[in-house]
């Protein structure tokens, strides 16, 4: 990581002038060793090294930098206000190195820390306002954040070099931290070190916290010690559901020393979709248990799937039956047994569940079909699955091939056929959806533009009688208090209709008629006989 950077900057340092007004951007960017970008984006979880990398590698290649972080005000006015600054200014040290005044050419950089945190009224515009300096830069721009995913990285993450910082393995950390604790003098045992490490969360900085504190008060910590020690300096931090989804797969150090409760509780940080995560994932880990041989991960794939779907079971008797008690034992068939089976080495980042986006399409499909059955019940007389099933098909290809082989000639007979079934314009375009298999382009799509809008210049032409009502009816809500039982509410009805015999036919009682009203301002003619009256009072005195 940290030699990817140094190369985008070494890269940024020699087009700085030259090649950044051609840069290209996300997918139109030609090459992928960052000299299309102006800026480098590096994300990762807090304590890993990002800000000190960032740091190191602007001393090395000679860059002065400003740093922003959370701290610092960050909104649209500021950023122009430090970019001008930072182009402009000269530092103390450069004074002191050559007898001469340093030159306008000087390297500067910007380091954004904490990007994802830029919100509130003192930050107001800061993203927008950093997209902007990026793509008229003339200084290298290195912005850090912790949540890749935030929403406002969206939008900044196609105009920066694309570096993650991953976190470091427990036995990475402990070869460090045992070398600097032999050189600060700390006697350790490795055990201890693992669960110090362990205690922190893989934090680095964390670790080198805590080991300074310890030393301080003894030069020598044992594995009792140090257990209680990490345990009262435990880092607890809250995962993401793709942090949960690698953890429960995890093998190592890691989760070596994690209990039955310690793994159940990775299923409780979010019961919901935690179950969803590890269905989608675990095909995609190689069990270390496998040893390489197919056979073996094969039978483990097919055992942590049969656990799935008894977590599957439970979760049906807890949502039906409203049997919370349940969810530990959810747990355990959901999660614990299918990481366990599967632990091992991750090929890829944990994807997002797909189950979502499928359960989503197939309620939609669902109320399509249903209102095509409805739609359709006067000619077919069939239920929704028999739609689905028998008709959908035929009826797309009913209304396609007359497009498809006659052209425009074919459309008077596609609106027929419409109107035999009592089918609109958007139950055309459903069965067209819906009739279509996933990957595959929808047959109207192959039509030609014009044959496309001359169909829909007949079918808006004419006027189409349906047997349903296109709006929903309202139906008006009684102010009677509670709702009436059935014999009460019939009684009320037949009330209701021997009160309407017994009333005459009138004008005043027919709904039809508008009721003239009596306007609340006064006539010209009423004017003009108020007037009248007035006059000829004042004669008369």
């Amino acid at each position: 990581m940290y030699q990817d950077l140094k190369v985008y900057e070494s890269m940024s340092a020699q087009s700085a002038e030259e090649n950044w007004g051609k840069a290209k951007f996300g997918k139109y960017a030609s090459k992928d060793d960052g000299s299309s970008f102006k800026a480098a984006l590096l994300s990762g979880p807090p304590g890993v090294g990002k800000t000190t990398t960032a740091s190191l590698v602007c001393q090395e290649l000679g860059y002065s930098y400003v740093e922003l972080n959370a701290s610092d005000t960050r909104s649209k006015n500021s950023l122009k206000e430090i970019v001008a600054e930072s182009l402009n200014n000269t530092s103390i040290k450069s004074f002191y190195s050559s007898g001469a005044a340093p030159s306008a050419s000087m390297k500067h950089a910007l380091i954004m820390d904490e990007v994802d945190g830029m919100a509130g009224n003192e930050d107001r515009g800061g993203i927008q306002e950093l997209i902007g300096l990026i793509k008229h830069t003339k200084i290298p721009i290195i912005c850090m954040c912790n949540d890749r995913n935030h929403p406002k990285i969206r939008s900044l993450v196609h105009y920066c070099f694309d570096l993650r910082f991953q976190r470091p393995r427990v036995e990475q950390i402990k070869g460090a931290m045992m070398s600097i604790a032999f050189k600060e003098g700390l006697k350790i045992p490795p055990p201890a070190m693992n669960e110090i490490i362990l205690g922190a969360n893989q934090d680095i900085r964390q670790v080198l916290h805590n080991l300074s504190m310890w030393c301080a008060r003894s030069k020598a910590l044992t594995y009792d010690q140090a257990k209680a020690d990490s345990q009262r300096a435990r880092k607890d931090i809250k995962l993401g559901p793709f942090d949960v989804a690698r953890k429960v797969f995890a093998a190592g150090e890691e989760t070596a020393h994690m209990s039955l409760v310690d793994k159940s509780d990775l299923f409780f940080y979010d019961y919901s979709i935690a179950p969803l995560f590890v269905q989608e994932n675990y095909i995609h880990v190689k069990p270390a248990a496998a040893g390489g041989d197919i056979k073996k991960h094969l039978m483990l794939l097919s055992r942590a799937a049969d656990s799935i779907c008894d977590g599957d079971l439970v979760d049906r008797q807890i949502r039906s039956k409203q049997n919370w008690g349940l969810l530990p034992i959810q747990a355990i068939y959901a999660s614990v047994l299918p990481g366990e089976l599967m632990r091992g080495f991750m090929t890829q980042f944990p994807t997002f569940p797909s189950w979502l986006g499928k359960h989503s399409s197939t309620g939609k499909h669902d109320r399509l079909v249903q209102d095509l059955a409805l739609h359709m019940s006067l000619r077919t007389y069939s239920s929704k699955r028999t739609i689905n099933m028998d008709y959908l098909s035929h009826i797309r290809d009913a209304l396609v091939q007359p497009l498809l082989s006659q052209g425009v000639e074919g459309v008077q007979d596609v609106v027929a056929l419409m109107d035999a079934y009592y089918l609109m314009k958007e139950d055309f375009e459903n069965i067209m959806e819906m009739s279509s298999w996933g990957g595959k382009p929808s047959p109207f799509s192959k039509l030609d533009p014009k044959v496309k809008a001359a169909f829909t210049r007949a079918y808006n032409k004419e006027v189409h009688l349906t047997p349903y009502s296109l709006q929903a009816v309202k139906t008006p809500r009684h102010s009677t208090g509670p709702a009436l039982d059935s014999e009460h509410s019939e009684e009320f009805h037949e009330d209701d209709s021997q009160s309407d015999e017994k009333e005459p036919d009138s004008v005043e009682t027919d709904a039809m008629i508008k009721k003239k009203t009596k306007s609340s301002k006064p006539s010209k003619s009423e004017k003009d006989k108020e007037s009248r009256k007035g006059k000829g009072k004042s004669c008369k005195k």
